[in-house]
């Protein structure tokens, strides 16, 4: 207990894997004195004891969430059948500029996987063909996407309430300068500039009011156990208001790279799975359970005829169709994002030195910590 106290520490901590031979720390812990080469050697049987433990866990299919780029390492983690996702592996940081950081590559490295949840990168859309699996990209990007489109066509409005802000951000007494507001001098040409037109205010208090139902669905998705069948459904009500965001955010949008795989989702999670489009069936096959009734043949009847029998016999044979891990699709790439964060933080400037080995074994133990 006493070495993986210092590993503990060091992990969760954020310390650097020298820290245990710190003459202070030392002096103030009571945990007995090790060097960093036994802490080294913990940190990898550690490693492996815990890989050992996740591969034990994990079903025979399985989605996985992966995120990269051209400028960032890869990683994936693995979403089970209930709501829980381990940390898979991360691609080593790149160090030279002769290192290729292709859909190609990727793709080698993630040949073992099956479906992906990717970041809407054109990398990772290329990925995804050339692996012939189904792409869900992020659904907080492509809302981003749709709401930086709007707020493009509404330059004007926003350049006159920046204007404006620029002059008031001086002011101590916000509360009180608003209760002068109807004392200002309608006279005062120099003051009247700055202050929007009525029409002006009409458009920014429209726009503020579109900005909240935005920000509304954002907080959402950022939520816990998000399906796609909820994204679909506040997706669904933004187009209805705003009908230019089915550009981003439709079904079928021109972004979307697997709709007939996203769409049979959504019907599935409807618990419509018996009206799935040929096309959806074939998008959904990896995730097809197939469980076959019983069949009981002392409940045939002596009278019945041989054609009779045959065709209760195929009753009972028939096939219920389930696809299963539908549910534990993420919807979002926010797992991806706050391992990130993380890994950020992790290699700071105390760790700048440290191997891209050391790295990813820190951080798999950081995030596969229970």
């Amino acid at each position: 207990m006493n070495r993986f106290g210092w590993l503990e520490w060091i992990v969760k901590a954020n310390r650097p894997l020298m820290f245990c031979e710190n003459t202070f720390a030392r002096r103030y812990s009571s945990l007995e004195p090790i060097s960093v080469e036994t802490l080294r050697a913990l940190l990898e049987g550690i490693t492996r004891s815990v890989e050992a433990d996740v591969a034990a866990e994990s079903p025979d299919a399985l989605a996985s969430c992966s995120m990269g780029g051209p400028t960032h390492p890869n990683i994936s983690s693995q979403c089970l059948r209930i709501a829980k996702s381990a940390l898979l592996s991360m691609a080593p940081v790149i160090n030279g500029l002769d290192e290729d950081p292709s859909a190609r590559i990727h793709r080698d490295f993630l040949a073992g996987m099956l479906e992906q949840d990717f970041d809407n990168c054109s990398a990772n859309r290329r990925l995804a063909t050339i692996m012939l699996v189904p792409l869900v990209g992020c659904a907080s990007h492509r809302l981003n996407r749709a709401v930086q489109q709007h707020m493009t066509q509404n330059e004007n409005d926003f350049a006159a309430v920046q204007g404006l802000m620029t002059k008031l951000r001086t002011i101590k007494h916000p509360k009180a300068s608003f209760a002068l507001l109807e004392f200002l001098d309608q006279d005062d040409e120099e003051l009247m500039y700055l202050l929007p037109c009525p029409a002006y205010n009409r458009q920014l208090k429209k726009l503020y009011a579109d900005f909240k139902d935005f920000e509304s669905v954002l907080k959402a998705l950022q939520g816990e156990n998000v399906s796609l069948l909820d994204v679909r459904v506040w997706f669904d009500g933004l187009i209805e208001a705003q009908p230019a965001f089915a550009a981003y955010i439709a079904p079928r949008a021109n972004i979307v790279h697997t709709p007939d795989f996203e769409l049979g989702c959504v019907r599935v999670l409807k618990g419509n799975g018996a009206r799935l489009t040929a096309s959806e069936k074939r998008a959904l096959r990896p995730f097809l359970q197939v469980d076959r009734a019983p069949v009981n043949h002392g409940e045939e009847a002596e009278t019945d005829s041989l054609v009779q029998r045959l065709e209760k016999r195929r009753r009972l044979e028939a096939r219920e169709a389930r696809y299963c891990l539908v549910g534990s699709i993420p919807a979002t790439s926010n797992k991806v994002e706050g391992f990130f964060s993380v890994a950020r933080a992790t290699l700071g400037y105390e760790r700048n030195g440290l191997q891209p080995i050391p790295l990813e074994m820190v951080l798999f133990l950081r995030e596969n910590s229970r």
